[in-house]
């Protein structure tokens, strides 16, 4: 297994000494048996750490306040000081590279994206990969380009020829493996019925000396929750499949899951403590913690329930559940055990400077990059309406025109021009009108049609204006549907439909002045 040097992930002599060792291996290889241990900065106990389900993203979207978490380039810094604290392993579990595949006018951006990602996590330095088929849809040879930069051992066990591996962290030995759906093909094959994979992968790491199995499942919780009621060799399952944001690790009939979120928002941190000692892995800061949030959701329905009714039998059960809530013990900070902690890739944290040099050019790059994919507006065909233009409407819906440019619609292009984000086609179509539709807009082709104007809604209405105003070939209703193109849960976590409405309603907008 070829083996070389990890990139300083901080410009300091220390951390410069820092190096991949025997963990890179090169594309289509499977890795060796057991890894010697990477040099670590830190003396703390061991630590796994999970990103999950990057799924393309290379920086926050910031669309709304929710979205300032995430970028590859804080995740490398995070990483590195992680490393400072303890002896570190990295996986990464999950569509990583696409979400799905790629339009035409955005396929150059993806590549380029996802050939940054490569790069980075090359540079972060990575364990275990367990790859999806969206890995492969812009093809097999940009998947083979991306994994000779990004060398982390593939570790998909139930694929022709699949097999986890030993990673040693400090003095523990970590088992890791990876299953895979077997829906449709991943790199290194079609995947095959994850359960035996998962029982024989699991028992074969133990009996190599295994101190604490980890299987990386990029398929749905469901499935993984019925897996591991019937594989006992398992300590922790770790979600790569549309994964929440869980602060607290999930108790299974074996073992543990974890699920550390999408789009890099967060890193799932395991901090194992006296785990080379035989038996089960415990989390009991954890299941403490379960044990008060369960009773606390009781005390609160029964009191409710109490302020509606008045009823004093649940006087006496509210009591006991608080004697109960009171009682509970701090958990012994002893024997195999772990600890997980959801960490949010915030704003604060300091960008990876090399990293981030990475990400500053290839935004630079999207204007060329995009421009050239971008293509010419559609034409309408015969008997479509095109589109009118916000002055048209103003011209006859004066009052809602006005209270539209004090709403967020109506200075959505001037965010994209403050992010320097008016060349991103990840952005731009819900910052405008008409997004790749007849008589609409594309890339560099925005004059008239910038800012989300009453036709994003309403739909095109050149008929409209050209027949004085016929009720009939206009949208007046918008239903949910319309909205959640862009207000969708990657961009708009927080919409709510009946919450959102009334922010763009008023005066000539289904509302009467007074």
């Amino acid at each position: 297994m070829p083996s070389g040097p990890r990139p300083a992930l901080r410009p300091k002599p220390l951390a410069a000494a820092l190096c991949l060792g025997a963990l890179l291996t090169a594309c289509g290889q499977r890795p060796a048996e057991e890894a010697a241990p990477a040099p670590a900065v830190g003396d703390g106990p061991p630590r796994l750490l999970v990103l999950s389900s990057t799924i393309g993203y290379v920086e926050p979207c910031g669309c709304t306040i929710d979205l300032t978490l995430g970028g590859i380039d804080r995740v490398a810094t995070l990483v590195a000081a992680e490393r400072e604290a303890g002896p570190t392993a990295v996986v990464v579990v999950g569509p990583h590279l696409f979400e799905h595949a790629p339009p035409p006018h955005k396929v150059a951006q993806e590549e380029a994206k996802a050939r940054l990602i490569a790069r980075s996590l090359a540079r972060i330095g990575v364990d275990a990969v367990v790859p999806t088929a969206t890995e492969l849809v812009r093809g097999e040879a940009l998947y083979a380009e991306v994994r000779r930069t990004f060398a982390a051992p593939d570790v998909t066990a139930n694929v022709p020829g699949g097999r986890g591996r030993i990673v040693t962290v400090g003095d523990l030995k970590l088992g890791v493996f990876g299953l895979a759906t077997p829906e449709a093909a991943v790199p290194g094959g079609q995947p095959v019925d994850p359960k035996p994979a998962a029982i024989a992968e699991a028992a074969r790491l133990r009996q190599a000396g295994a101190h604490v199995v980890v299987a990386l499942a990029a398929m749905p919780r469901r499935q993984i929750r019925r897996m591991a009621r019937k594989t006992p060799g398992v300590d922790l399952w770790v979600l790569g499949d549309h994964p929440e944001e869980t602060a607290l690790a999930s108790p299974l009939k074996h073992g543990y899951l974890i699920e550390a979120g999408d789009r890099g928002r967060n890193l799932g941190r395991v901090v194992l403590h006296e785990a080379a000692q035989p038996g089960p892995l415990v989390d009991p800061v954890g299941d403490a913690e379960r044990a008060r949030k369960a009773l606390d959701l009781q005390i609160e329905m029964r009191s409710d329930l109490f302020q509606r009714t008045g009823d004093a039998a649940l006087e006496p059960q509210i009591a006991e559940l608080k004697a109960q809530r009171a009682a509970l013990a701090t958990p012994e900070a002893q024997g195999k055990r772990f600890v997980y902690t959801l960490v949010p890739v915030a704003k604060a944290v300091t960008p990876d400077p090399e990293v981030a040099g990475w990400l500053a050019a290839y935004n630079a790059s999207l204007k060329t990059i995009n421009l050239a994919q971008a293509g010419e507006i559609p034409k309408v065909p015969p008997g479509m309406s095109g589109y009118a233009g916000d002055d048209q409407c103003a011209d006859c819906h004066y009052e809602a025109h006005t209270l539209w440019t004090t709403t967020r619609h109506g200075e959505a292009w001037q965010t994209l021009v403050e992010a320097d984000k008016t060349f991103d086609a990840e952005c731009v179509g819900c910052h405008v009108t008409g997004w790749q539709k007849p008589g609409g807009s594309v890339l560099g082709q925005t004059e008239g049609r910038v800012n989300v104007q009453c036709e994003v809604c309403h739909g095109p209405g050149a008929q409209h204006v050209d027949s004085g105003g016929d009720p009939a070939k206009i949208e007046r209703a918008v239903p949910e549907a319309v909205c959640v193109e862009c207000h969708n849960k990657h961009h708009s976590p927080q919409f709510d439909y009946a919450g959102y409405l009334p922010k763009i309603l008023g005066p000539g907008h289904q509302k009467r002045a007074r």
